[in-house]
């Protein structure tokens, strides 16, 4: 019996798929991953140790399909094809929870209404504490209701009902009205510095410091930003550019961040230009997550202070505040425990107090702590 012999055809179909494989095992081989994925903001899956234990228990499986799929040559141009299969072939609305609209990329997500409830408990709790001041909230709408799309996303309006019968002892500012998807980054998920005079308008105007905002401001473009959106979407985006404000009343300001270790308040930037080639460019604003910072005005007309319990947004909208302000201090209670507050910040009769928290923390209110 004759068998038969492998075709010419077959010959160079393995042939190829052997080569292509062979390659990418050998371009893997010598073409050392980075540490870090700058664009999605995350250290990448390192070899897991290999040992008997890893390789029973099936953790040096896990682990190693993790470090293979981050460490892949040409995987972020492979991630770029995919989303733009998913978008431009399949027309799907999201790529894993994350969407392409008017407003730029965002994250659909649903509010969470318990969590919202335990925002407004806990800034009713700090209220009760904080007698003879003047107290203020509101939230930063997330960039997804603006982005022109009918998406299971974020709901204001459900997140002002919640609040406004959960909190008392302060009045609300409403901010979704003067935001458009013009005023965020189109990458990320933070609004831009240069794009809130509507908001400084609708604090003005409640908290009674508009008369006080005289100062203009001077628009400095540092550079090119990808956002964190842009980076783990993985599709080109029309870049944003960013741009910090300034005026005399700013550069004569003096900033301090509370250092946890020593227990002190010391002196740095308003503005940490070398933060904008770090991991998280944002980072320019006020160093980025600090527990505590206090900004003096020693020009200022007045001697009202204000106080802002916040997140990552109030970084940038902060210095727009000190002109209106003796003292603006920012208190960022994921990082502060709410009870050691009278060790560290003296709240002045007759102040203004406002909370103002984003999407993110309104569905993760347990990081308050």
């Amino acid at each position: 019996m004759q068998k038969n012999k492998p075709s010419l055809r077959g010959i160079l179909t393995a042939s190829v798929f052997i080569f292509i494989l062979g390659g990418f095992f050998l371009l893997n081989r010598v073409v050392a991953p980075p540490e870090v994925s700058r664009s999605e903001r995350r250290p990448l899956e390192k070899m897991p140790e290999f040992s008997v234990s890893s390789v029973s228990t099936a953790a040096f499986m896990g682990g190693f399909e993790g470090f293979a799929a981050d460490s892949f040559v040409f995987r972020d141009g492979l991630r770029t094809l995919r989303a733009l299969v998913v978008f431009d072939v399949f027309f799907q609305t999201d790529k894993g929870g994350l969407y392409r609209g008017r407003a730029g990329a965002g994250k659909i997500e649903r509010v969470n209404e318990a969590s919202v409830r335990q925002t407004a408990a806990k800034i009713t709790q700090l209220a009760q504490g904080l007698e003879g001041l003047n107290l203020y909230y509101s939230f930063v709408p997330d960039k997804s209701i603006y982005a022109g799309k009918k998406l299971p996303g974020f709901d204001a309006g459900t997140v002002k009902r919640i609040l406004a019968a959960g909190v008392s002892g302060a009045a609300f500012i409403d901010l979704a009205g003067v935001l458009a998807a013009e005023d965020y980054y189109r990458g990320d998920l933070h609004w831009d510095q240069a794009r809130l005079s509507g908001v400084l308008d609708a604090l003005g105007d409640a908290m009674d410091f508009a008369d006080r905002m005289d100062a203009d401001f001077d628009a400095n473009s540092i550079g090119v930003f990808e956002g964190v959106y842009a980076g783990q979407l993985a599709l080109p985006l029309a870049p944003d550019k960013m741009t910090y404000l300034t005026n005399p009343v700013l550069e004569n300001a003096v900033v301090r961040y509370l250092n946890p270790r020593g227990a002190v308040l010391e002196e740095g930037l308003m503005y940490d230009l070398a933060a904008f080639s770090g991991r998280d460019p944002y980072d320019l604003f006020l160093g980025g997550a600090q527990p505590l910072v206090v900004i003096d005005n020693p020009a200022a007309a007045t001697e009202r202070r204000l106080y802002i319990f916040r997140d990552s947004f109030s970084s940038s909208l902060a210095p727009l505040l000190v002109p209106a302000y003796a003292q603006v201090t920012l208190i960022d209670l994921r990082y502060m425990d709410s009870r050691a507050l009278p060790q560290f910040v003296d709240f002045a009769p007759g102040s203004d107090v406002l909370f103002l928290y984003s999407s993110q923390i309104m569905n993760n209110a347990s990081v308050l702590l």
